[in-house]
């Protein structure tokens, strides 16, 4: 389903018209029933930014606070099989972020000073499901995002410096560092050298990266963060 990007006046009326979420921040776990009539935002920071297979009637590019994006999660059944999966986003808590790569790893030595926009945080789309299509939408996601993703729930910001969110209690799916899927990244050499050869059934692991960082583009020009720009060059290094 391919959703049009608004323009920035667009955005702008959108976000001023968008009523406030009612979701408290329950415990919701894949396969568990939407509750009916409420609505419901999904906030995706990588497939779903660009492969939106579901009826959407809004959508809002934003920012999520101190949390970072990682190509950490082993994908098995999308971008990558059981004997050579794949590697798909996750995202890591700010705080985590040096105890989770190694000192030796050049993605902790990444530094995003020269990126415009690209502070703490990860820039993604947030979708609000067509009315009355939340229960079957969230049962499909929930499928769609089996292998290791469980569910959470994160405020939305316009913009960087933003002092309030635009939405707050937006479901996502993050793929915990306790999850089975969940692996270790010796260097981005070792995880592009991963993405440039892994191929499951949707695809190429190398599109799924492309095709994010062509969207974060075309959402906002200050979308990209330091370590997505070095993964990208990497892989396109490696060649097709």
């Amino acid at each position: 389903m391919t959703v049009p990007v608004p323009t920035a006046e667009e955005r702008a009326e959108q976000i001023a018209s968008l009523p406030s979420s009612s979701i408290s921040r329950a415990k919701h776990v894949l396969g568990s029933e939407w509750p009916q009539g409420q609505a419901l935002w999904v906030f995706g920071y990588g497939s779903i930014i660009y492969r939106v297979d579901f009826p959407v009637e809004a959508q809002v590019f934003g920012q999520i606070r101190n949390q970072r994006r990682a190509f950490l999660q082993e994908s098995h059944d999308h971008r990558g099989t059981e004997e050579n999966p794949g590697r798909v986003c996750t995202l890591v808590a700010e705080a985590e972020w040096n105890s989770i790569f190694p000192p030796s790893s050049d993605a902790k030595r990444i530094s995003n000073n020269n990126i415009p926009g690209a502070g703490i945080g990860c820039w993604g789309m947030a979708y609000k499901v067509k009315s009355g299509m939340e229960q079957q939408v969230k049962a499909h996601l929930d499928h769609r995002e089996k292998d290791g993703y469980s569910i959470d729930f994160v405020d939305v910001f316009a913009s960087q410096n933003a002092a309030e969110p635009v939405l707050r209690n937006v479901m996502v799916y993050v793929g915990v560092k306790t999850n089975p899927s969940f692996t270790r990244a010796p260097s981005l050499e070792a995880t592009a050298a991963v993405i440039a050869r892994a191929v499951g059934p949707s695809g190429t692991n190398r599109e799924y990266l492309y095709r994010l960082c062509d969207a974060l583009r075309k959402h906002h020009p200050d979308a990209m963060d330091a370590y997505l720009l070095q993964l990208e060059a990497m892989v396109r290094a490696l060649g097709e």
